[in-house]
């Protein structure tokens, strides 16, 4: 039998396609983890030590080997003028006015100094207390977003999709300079103390580029920041038709996540498809079994993600995408407590 690990060493060796002790634990987990403890929307999203109070619960109390600090969708997009709105206190904050109108004015669009934008300091803040009260302990991510969805934060979906056909030459200004962005932000993220970077690549599905023009005007600036960054990456697709084959194989990347309760891509086939190439995060579906099931539905539907994709190690039992606010501790522990159960190695 398998001597037990940490949290991290679990993790590290499931992201090197090894089989750790026991399946891992994480999700796409934010303000839900405020709410564990009582915490508001804003205070979460806002104070570092907060956000990290949250975290922590989700690691002693939810039994999750991944903790994941994180603000909000326009958290670096206020760094280029955008504007975040606080909603009531299960919604997340959204994002209210973009800084960029037209494509002439990505011209304009400055690199920023990640210390000076309110996102990006409270999560550096979020890690550096979480390192600092877990030790080593547990894995803990930073958090970011890929170029070509921070350019639809800093612009508005609808406005990029019409650039990326009428006006690709100045997007690519755009997506030149947030990349250089993005850069300055995962050293910061590095140097205070993740242990990975979780990057959302959300765009990168058929509803909304087709794979021509994810190639010819994404691709390069996401390959270019992922060379820059030094710690291990877990990409994050969302879609329901995402292009994986076109995302496994990219610099750092060590495992990916998307949504395989509601795509073409079941975790079984992934496993045959990209299991000796990428470690594997899903199985749990945000949208209906851990926010509306009992803590059964979900730890039978947990077992039935190891059975597709545990075996041979280079899985981790993750959420299709953010946990809803509404998700119930109870439903968060039958996670951990199926990877316990089902998931100790050898399976």
């Amino acid at each position: 039998m398998t001597e037990e690990m940490t949290s991290k060493e679990r993790v590290l060796a499931a992201l090197n396609l090894k089989e750790p002790d026991r399946v891992p634990v994480g999700s796409f987990a934010t303000h839900v983890a405020g709410k564990i403890v009582g915490i508001s929307v804003k205070d979460y999203a806002t104070d570092g030590e907060k956000m990290a109070i949250g975290q922590r619960a989700l690691f002693e109390k939810g039994g999750f080997d991944i903790l994941f600090p994180f603000s909000h969708v326009g958290m670096i997009a206020e760094g280029w003028g955008s504007k975040v709105r606080y909603m009531d206190a299960d919604v997340s904050p959204l994002i209210s006015e973009y800084a960029v109108k037209s494509a002439d004015e990505w011209k304009e669009v400055e690199p920023f100094d990640p210390e000076e934008v309110a996102g990006v300091q409270v999560l550096v803040k979020a890690i550096g207390h979480l390192k600092e009260w877990l030790d080593e302990r547990a894995f803990v991510l930073g958090v970011m977003f890929c170029p070509m969805t921070s350019a639809t934060h800093a612009c508005s979906l609808s406005n990029v999709l019409k650039q990326v056909k009428r006006n690709p030459d100045l997007l690519s200004i755009g997506l030149e300079t947030i990349t250089e962005s993005l850069i300055r932000e995962a050293k910061a993220l590095e140097e205070a103390g993740a242990d990975g970077i979780f990057l959302a690549v959300t765009r990168a599905t058929r509803e909304i580029l087709t794979r021509k023009q994810y190639e010819d005007i994404a691709r390069k600036w996401d390959e270019k920041l992922l060379r820059k960054i030094h710690v291990p990456v877990i990409l994050h697709v969302c879609g329901t038709d995402p292009l994986l084959d076109m995302l496994v194989d990219f610099p750092s990347v060590k495992g990916i996540n998307w949504w395989d309760r509601g795509t073409n891509w079941s975790l079984s086939d992934a496993k045959v498809k990209f299991g000796d190439r990428t470690c594997l995060a899903g199985g749990i579906d945000q949208t209906r079994t851990i926010l509306m099931g009992s803590p059964k539905d979900v730890e039978e539907e947990a077992k039935d993600a190891i059975e597709q994709a545990g075996k041979g190690g280079g899985f981790i039992l993750f959420s299709g995408c953010d946990l809803p606010i509404a998700t119930s501790l109870e439903n968060i522990q039958a996670v951990s407590i199926a990877a316990k159960r089902y998931g100790t190695y050898p399976l």
